[in-house]
């Protein structure tokens, strides 16, 4: 009667075990994935912050020179930017930007129509040019 007393308490004792080492992984992972993910938003924010931040050089590159097309590019540390103004005629002209932090890139395309003072007639996110 005892050898059958002690191999219950063993089995429930295994099986306890196993749910409680499952849980412990289970929330291990799951904290894991929600790092990698917080991690992911904050690069994602802050190649905005830089794609915006190259678009406003690009803008001022032109305030500085009308006659200004080509390209140039900068870096912060892990984060790289560049822009692209391009000549669509008189005065218009579109600047195309790239921010990038980590493996997060973000495009912005800028339209604008005249230099005394500067026209934006378009602003806005693209997934590409």
């Amino acid at each position: 009667m005892n050898k059958q007393k002690g191999f219950s308490t063993l089995l429930i004792v295994i099986i306890i075990g196993s749910i409680v080492t499952g849980l412990i992984l289970y929330i291990g992972t799951a904290g894991l994935w929600s790092v990698r993910g917080s991690i992911g938003d904050k690069n994602s924010m802050q190649a905005d912050q830089i794609a915006n931040a190259c678009a406003e050089l690009a803008l001022e590159s032109m305030r500085e020179n009308n006659l200004f097309t080509g390209s140039s590019n900068s870096s912060i540390g892990a984060s790289a930017c560049n822009y692209d103004i391009i000549n669509n005629g008189g005065d218009n002209r579109i600047i195309q930007v790239t921010g990038t932090v980590g493996n997060i890139t973000r495009k912005i395309k800028i339209t604008t129509d005249s230099f005394n003072a500067i026209n934006i007639v378009s602003w806005e996110n693209v997934g590409d040019f």
